[in-house]
């Protein structure tokens, strides 16, 4: 049997979008992910095939999911039956991540490897919290020191004495041994005003930055219950945080929203975008979309859709869904006889993909209701009209047929490897720019849905939403404009502070 390979991947602070594309790449080509704690999970939803086997081997302290040793030895094992492992390590691999000991595994067994760096926390972490690793105004030098001794190095203290000259010290997995670290910090000569920051889960809505004094930190860190996974910065650097704060100081910074999209062509900027511009943490829903089958109570592509005299496509969507059923049940595209219109241009450029042209290009703006005026028909033609919405059948005065069906829905995905990630934390705002998901995004809000807090970025999706139901719905435009505006004043977005509606919070239900 062929031998498999494994890649060591570095993925990050914790933001998805600092994975590198390298490690993009990796993720994609992977048979086997074998992740730990601080790789975000969405990193799997967005670039690993959904049929590739995920293991999580996750590290807290005191509390391994898998001992070292036999991580190690599953990396061989899965790489011997010929798959592409990739060793998933939040931040960078090489930075206090055993990377070496687990390459010098694959090495001792004739296992292919390689190193994808990543970006470290002790970079990240610092920058999104306005605190730029070196100036030359205050330091010349950066060291990078763990804070955490394992047992085989339990007599191997760092240096001390040496570091206390360095200007900048970055310290990862310090936050249990800070007053140990302060202790000799100061025994060795660090000035006890020396300004120190900590800055928990980096990168992330809920970053949160502590500053004090070296003299008294770990009794400030002890008063806040400021727990790891932080990164502990000391030097004079830490003061720039008061100007270059530019991470926390973004006017949704720290809320979450839940974001079900319209997947989009190009490289014009989407709603989720957007609302990260804006300093929010997003959080893309997963959906799924499902051709309707024929059913009894007549929703679906009826079973003899050819036989009438056109086919008429709303949309992108309704193309999509089509073409998904036919392909389910295996039905020859030759076989169709009708004509094809589609309403607006993104629907005919739809068709055109799939290899159909349309006969006309109706206004989008067009009122479904006379669609039978718009086309050419004789008495006793029917029209099968793929739209949004209920089934109906409409009979006209000049003796046509319009019959209007849903050929798919758009629904929230429970079974995906990020859902039950997603469900534990708590949602401040719900957003689309899609109609189709609407209902997705209701079922998973839960109960009382109607109340939930709703961004819409389209007129389609906010009139759509009103007509369901939803009781507190929002432009994106009123929503943005607010937000900056009060950005601009200076003023931090705090609970109920868009006047719209009070977030709540929707998840953990």
């Amino acid at each position: 049997m062929k031998t498999g390979s494994v890649l060591f991947v570095g993925a990050g602070p914790g933001d998805p979008k600092l994975l590198t594309i390298r490690g993009k790449e990796a993720l994609e080509r992977a048979d086997v992910v074998i992740y730990d704690r601080l790789a975000n999970p969405l990193l799997l939803s967005h670039h690993v095939n959904t049929d590739a086997k995920l293991i999580y081997c996750g590290k807290e302290a005191e509390r391994h999911t898998l001992p070292q040793d036999q991580i190690n030895l599953l990396l061989i094992e899965e790489a011997k039956k010929g798959q592409t492992v990739v060793r998933l390590k939040g931040g960078d691999p090489s930075m206090f991540g055993r990377v070496g000991e687990e390459a010098q595994m694959c090495l001792s067994h004739g296992i292919p490897f390689e190193i994808v760096p990543g970006v470290t926390s002790g970079m990240a972490a610092p920058l999104y919290a306005g605190i730029p690793l070196t100036h030359r105004d205050y330091n010349s030098s950066v060291a990078f020191v763990t804070g955490h001794l394992c047992d085989k190095n339990a007599q191997k203290e760092p240096d001390w004495a040496a570091l206390s000259s360095v200007e900048t010290l970055i310290i990862y997995m310090g936050v249990k041994n800070l007053p140990r670290i302060k202790e000799r910090l100061l025994a060795h000569g660090k000035a006890k005003e020396t300004p120190v920051a900590l800055v928990r889960w980096g990168t992330l809505g809920e970053q949160k930055t502590l500053v004090g004094k070296l003299e008294t930190i770990d009794q400030d860190v002890a008063l806040a219950a400021f727990a790891a996974p932080a990164i502990i910065i000391i030097g004079e650097v830490v003061r720039l945080r008061e100007s270059l704060n530019w991470y926390e100081s973004r006017p949704l910074f720290g809320k979450r929203i839940a974001v079900a999209a319209k997947p989009r062509e190009g490289r014009k900027a989407d709603l989720a975008a957007r609302l990260e511009a804006l300093g929010a943490e997003v959080v893309p829903i997963p959906l799924m979309e499902k051709p309707i089958s024929l059913s009894a109570v007549g929703t679906g592509i009826p079973a003899d859709f050819s036989s009438y005299q056109w086919l008429v496509f709303d949309d992108e969507r309704q193309v999509a869904f089509f073409f998904q059923e036919l392909r389910q049940r295996r039905f020859d595209l030759r076989q169709i006889k009708s004509k094809l219109a589609a309403r607006g241009e993104l629907a005919a450029e739809a068709l055109e993909r799939s290899g159909l042209y349309p006969d006309q290009v109706l206004d989008e703006k067009l009122s479904p209701t006379t669609l039978h005026l718009e086309l050419s028909l004789g008495k006793g033609d029917r029209i099968l009209h793929l739209s949004a919405g209920k089934s109906v059948v409409v009979l006209h005065a000049q003796g046509t047929m319009t019959h209007s069906i849903q050929a798919g829905t758009v629904e929230w995905n429970p079974a995906h490897p990020t859902a039950k990630w997603i469900e534990k934390r708590p949602i401040d705002w719900l957003a689309t720019d899609d109609s189709y998901a609407l209902p997705a995004l209701a079922a998973f809000a839960g109960a009382d849905w109607q109340a939930k807090p709703l961004i819409c970025a389209s007129a389609d999706a906010e009139g759509r939403a009103r007509e369901i139901g939803w009781h507190v719905v929002t432009s994106f435009a009123e929503f943005g404009d607010e937000a900056r505006e009060l950005w601009s004043s200076g003023v931090h977005v705090s609970e109920g502070e868009l006047s719209t509606h009070e977030p709540e919070q929707i998840g953990s239900r």
